[in-house]
């Protein structure tokens, strides 16, 4: 943990003109070519930056069983997850027309709205959109892999609908995520029931996911992605408005709150705002 504290003051001295403030507002997709902060020996993915697997040992090191930067990644004990993705709804950029997105343009946006999911590619960027999950593989997949390719297409909040029936052993459990909490249960085994469950979503930052009155998972967006339904262009646009403003919320509120725990971990060390 000392190892990933010191790298985090070492980011806020040279990549955040010594103001901690700044990861308020920090594009993590500006850490492409850092060999020091980015991914100098893989390929490049926000979430699996070296500063932000220091991120999650000092947030999570105290409640997420042998945690530390070297065993998460790819093929190792943890990885990095993005909550809220961006490409699910809007595709990829266009290469030849940067500001253009594949999917978005399917449906001939206007240029305002072009500008909002714009906008929303940063949001994306930022720390709060970012979370670790165990990540040793069943049936040929991992908790990664497996939320971006079933029907739940990546949408966070039916994944944690669906983690929340694994862990309290529920009726209508998926069979694979059922695998993939076995396989890893090193991590889950401590979070089995549900008292335990809501203990893991507050631990984890989660609770914009969750029902305020009694702690369980709720759905959050309109289940739509840019190659579901071609020929319902109101429809897309409705959910995808509703995914910018719902998404956008929810990853302000956990930036703010994971820089207020990071601030508080770091304290002791001489960092302050």
């Amino acid at each position: 943990m000392e190892n990933a504290k010191i790298l985090l003051k070492e980011f806020a001295a040279e990549v955040l003109s010594g103001d901690f403030n700044n990861l308020k507002h920090f594009d993590f997709k500006t850490l492409k070519d850092s060999g020091k902060y980015g991914c100098p020996d893989r390929i490049f993915d926000c979430d699996d930056t070296n500063i932000m697997r220091a991120v999650y040992v000092l947030l999570w090191g105290e409640h997420l069983p042998w945690i530390n930067s070297q065993n998460i990644g790819n093929g190792k004990q943890y990885r990095g997850e993005t909550m809220n993705t961006f490409h699910t709804m809007f595709g990829r950029e266009i290469p030849e027309k940067p500001g253009y997105f594949a999917g978005l343009e399917k449906y001939s946006p206007t240029e305002e709205f072009r500008e909002k999911v714009r906008h929303f590619g940063k949001i994306c960027s930022m720390i709060g959109n970012y979370t670790v999950l165990p990540n040793w593989y069943a049936n040929g997949t991992t908790l990664n892999c497996y939320r971006g390719t079933n029907h739940w297409r990546d949408f966070f909040d039916r994944f944690l609908i669906q983690l929340q029936k694994v862990l309290t052993d529920s009726p209508g459990q998926d069979g694979t995520l059922k695998e993939l909490v076995k396989v890893n249960d090193f991590c889950f085994r401590n979070f089995k029931g549900a008292e335990e469950f809501r203990s893991y979503t507050e631990i984890m930052l989660w609770n914009d996911y969750c029902d305020p009155a009694n702690g369980n998972p709720r759905l959050i967006y309109s289940m739509n992605y840019h190659w579901m339904n071609g020929n319902d262009p109101e429809k897309y646009f409705r959910d995808a408005a509703l995914y910018l403003e719902k998404a956008e919320k929810i990853i302000r509120h956990r930036t703010d709150l994971i820089c207020c725990l990071l601030e508080e971990r770091l304290k002791p060390d001489g960092l302050h705002t």
